[in-house]
């Protein structure tokens, strides 16, 4: 019981590293376009890699025993599915739509990865 309160925990604390990199991400890029002026197509490519370094971090930093796989695909799921809702309230699209589904398919990927890396690299004591 106490290694899946962990498990719990460590969940929480990805995805809340997660959303704080990609808005302080977020932060810096919208800097970045209003000093250069960047175009549409920039833009959405920068936001995916924001995206996949969000979950890696949350991933990296507190998923560290078994279960990798699993526990990186829900924190890109739960990531994923925040991050949609954050957008949704700020009006930015639209919380259900077509792409609601890959944007869940693709943050549970990348968690997946993301949790696998975390469980397997080994760490200097």
């Amino acid at each position: 019981m106490q290694e899946k309160g962990k498990s719990v925990t460590s969940i929480i604390k990805s995805v809340f590293t997660a959303l704080i990199t990609t808005l302080l991400g977020i932060l810096i890029f919208a800097l970045i376009i209003s000093l250069t002026g960047l175009g549409g197509v920039v833009i959405k490519s920068v936001n995916q890699f924001i995206k996949v370094l969000s979950i890696f971090l949350g991933c990296s930093f507190f998923i560290r025993s078994s279960g990798g796989l699993i526990k990186g695909a829900i924190v890109g799921v739960v990531y994923s599915a925040l991050m949609l809702a954050l957008f949704s309230l700020f009006g930015a699209g639209e919380m259900v739509g077509k792409n609601f589904y890959i944007e869940l398919i693709f943050g549970g990927i990348i968690g997946a990865i993301s949790g696998i890396m975390s469980v397997n690299v080994k760490r200097r004591a």
